[in-house]
């Protein structure tokens, strides 16, 4: 049989997962949930352990006992507890030519449980609990005792948020999930925000629009609701205090009802507070009176729950533990194949340094944290994996030096990323790359908060993606972001589906319009975005297009095709003053090597010339409102087409584009292969009616697309 290139890779590994691989038996190990690790890790007689072959492997090693093909663990099916990470260091690796692979013993996925399951719960009957919870609570909320299933030590409630003075990281938190979907804590108002009252601090804090602010964490409440939260334990504030992209959690220190004001805990928001912002009230029990709301008292260890069916059992899970599930700390070329780790109270999976770890077919969801963490190293790869329902991003992925220009070779492809930004809402992408030369591929975003990607660094390539329903709150920002740092160079934007992003249907703040495809913000040079598609990006009364370049020069904008967006391209020009004296002393930065960068990007020679001059030539414009918004003299602009309104690439059931190939090749769109962009069949994933899975999944593994 003949195996089409595309899919080699992808079939010899499971080649390798169903019928074995040519690892001697004696350098091959079995785990197996109900093994146990006084067993010799047989198949017959498995470890129960991963420490336990790991250790193996140490001890073999160290025994000068090696392999030629590598070692293998292979897992068996079930749940595995975990209540340690588990540690891979150098000592760990492998080599080139023979990895150590930990993998999946057959087509259901072992799962890393960093949870524990709650037993049937119980109505709550306690008089002085009822009488905290609002009146349509009574006799519906349920309870568990956290000392009945072995829980005695509770992380205590602190979060953070962009521009928190608690900083902006994984701060470790418990969830509860029922039927793997995560209950909202207890809050108000259900849905969306109210606004800050009157400010009565110094408002010494200036802002662009002109309306200051205090950095005093003081502000007065308009509604009547604050008074119910007097005595609560642990009542938070999220909000956007001052800026609509720069979030966190407050901690409540005092509610005066007499004056109509709260007073939060210090430290306060870095960036201040002013009136007319937007927040909510969260962990507060006295809110408790929805279904599908929860709360942890952490004074007297119970869970509490209105559940959204009426069932006697409930397939109810608390994530406790607060430290990432598995680490490579300086190991290299390691694999891990068809494998989950899930429920954990913090990150998921963190690789620092090394070079060579690989993951296939692996899921990663429901954490509060982070899914991948990558810490620098080298050609680490993620291909085929399932990375959805965090409390933040979905990658953190650095590598690379960019004083030297080395390239780290990161690759992430042919992941489904989504349902992420569930705890921290803005600058938790679905990937987050920075460094030199990292490559994103085929992957589809969606249902994010925050972007579906925030780049930094040099050479990077962003190709074949799909991305929708990607920065859903936060303003000011695009479903791609880059910031501030004209000497990032060479990154690479190449046929890309970007669509229905932000407020795209015009519900909601119309105010909140400042959301584009890709956005380059803060003199962002160099950039070429070339044959992407950007549909529903922006709406009408928009003051960004699909693409935004904010300040920036020397970015190419060619054979893009942009349809039914309030505008195609916008700029926010800067002007020569503001250009430079941003760009003064940019080739000073210690993070580059100034000649390196003369030579490699020549048109740095002349960074302070030039302000806001960029190429937008050979797009075609589709039933967009307007083509430019605040175009500025000196752009290039030569051959874009705008099509009268008509039936040119109408939506299909989904709301994705029906590509006509006759068509886009009429249009000169041919270049563009919108039938390969986004995920692909392989030995890992499958598609079948429109909902993409993987082939080795757990028994309750969350698997829609869209």
């Amino acid at each position: 049989m003949k195996i089409p290139r595309w899919l080699g890779l992808g079939w010899t590994v499971w080649c390798a997962a169903t019928f074995g691989t040519g690892v001697d038996a004696a350098t091959r190990w079995h785990v197996a949930p109900k093994g146990s690790d006084q067993n010799p890790g047989t198949e017959s007689r498995p470890f129960q352990s991963l420490e336990r072959a790991r250790d193996e492997i140490r001890a073999r090693r160290k025994s000068g006992v090696g392999a030629e093909g590598g070692f293998e663990v292979v897992i068996h099916p079930g749940q595995y507890a975990v209540r340690q990470t588990f540690q891979l260091t150098a000592e760990d690796s492998g080599s080139a030519t023979a990895p150590v692979v930990y993998r999946a013993a057959g087509r259901e996925s072992p799962r890393f449980f960093g949870g524990v399951r709650l037993p049937r719960f119980r109505v709550t009957t306690d008089s002085d609990l009822l009488a905290r919870l609002p009146e349509s609570a009574r006799g519906k909320v349920r309870e568990v005792t956290l000392s009945d299933v072995g829980v005695t030590d509770v992380i205590p409630f602190e979060l953070g948020g962009f521009s928190s003075g608690r900083g902006f990281h994984t701060h470790p938190v418990v969830e509860l999930f029922v039927d793997g979907e995560p209950m909202t804590l207890a809050r108000w108002p259900n849905e969306g925000f109210v606004k800050t009252g009157e400010v009565p601090g110094p408002l010494t804090l200036q802002a662009w629009d002109r309306r200051p602010g205090a950095p005093e964490g003081r502000f007065h409440f308009e509604e009547d609701r604050p008074s119910r939260w007097v005595g609560e334990p642990d009542a938070w504030l999220y909000g956007y205090w001052f800026w609509d992209w720069a979030d966190s959690y407050e901690k409540i220190e005092n509610i005066d009802l007499a004056r109509r004001e709260i007073t939060l805990a210090k430290p306060w928001h870095t960036y201040g507070y002013r009136k007319g912002q937007r927040f909510y009230a969260v962990n507060v029990l006295a809110e408790l009176d929805s279904p599908g709301e929860w709360y942890l008292d952490r004074t007297r260890g119970r869970v509490f729950l209105w559940p959204k069916e009426d069932r006697q059992r409930l397939d109810a899970e608390l994530s406790v533990a607060p430290f990432p599930l598995l680490t490579v700390d300086g190991a290299s070329h390691l694999r891990f194949e068809g494998l989950t780790w899930e429920c954990g109270a913090s990150d998921g999976v963190r690789i620092v340094g090394g070079e060579g770890v690989r993951f296939e077919g692996c899921t990663v969801r429901r954490m509060a944290g982070t899914g991948f963490d990558v810490r620098g190293g080298r050609r680490h790869e993620f291909v085929s994996c399932d990375v959805h329902t965090l409390g933040r991003g979905g990658f953190a992925l650095s590598g690379g030096d960019r004083k030297t220009l080395r390239p780290g070779e990161h690759l992430v492809e042919n992941c489904h990323i989504h349902h992420l930004s569930r705890i921290d809402h803005t600058y938790t992408p679905g990937v987050w790359v920075d460094g030199v030369g990292q490559r994103l591929r085929h992957n589809l975003l969606h249902d994010i908060a925050s972007s579906a990607m925030r780049v930094e660094g040099n050479e990077h390539l962003i190709e074949l993606n799909e991305a929708y329903r990607v920065v859903i709150e936060s303003d000011d920002q695009g479903a791609v972001d880059m910031f501030g740092n004209p000497t990032y160079r060479g990154n690479v934007y190449r046929h890309n589906y970007w669509h229905h992003l932000g407020n795209w249907t015009g519900s909601g703040e119309v105010g909140h319009t400042q959301r584009a495809g890709i956005r380059l913000d803060d003199a962002i040079c160099g950039v070429t975005i070339v044959g992407n598609i950007f549909h529903r990006c922006t709406t009408g009364r928009t003051h960004f297009g699909g693409v935004q370049i904010h300040g920036g020069k020397e970015n190419v904008v060619e054979g893009n095709l942009f349809v039914d967006c309030g505008a195609a391209v916008s700029f926010t020009p800067w002007g020569e003053k503001r250009w430079r004296e941003f760009v003064a002393k940019a080739m000073e930065a210690p993070a580059i090597d100034r000649d390196l960068y003369l030579s490699r990007y020549p048109a740095l020679s002349g960074l302070s010339e030039g302000h806001d001059r960029n190429s937008i030539r050979g797009n075609t414009i589709v039933r967009c409102d307007t083509v430019f918004l605040r175009l500025p003299g000196g752009t290039e602009v030569a051959d874009n087409r705008e099509l009268p309104k008509g039936t040119e690439f109408p939506e299909g059931p989904d709301g994705r584009l029906r590509w006509s190939e006759a068509e886009a090749s009429r249009l000169g769109l041919a270049g563009i292969p919108f039938r390969q962009i986004g995920l692909y069949a392989n030995a890992w994933r499958f598609q079948r009616n429109g909902e993409w899975s993987l082939r080795v999944a757990g028994p309750k593994d969350a698997r829609s697309a869209r």
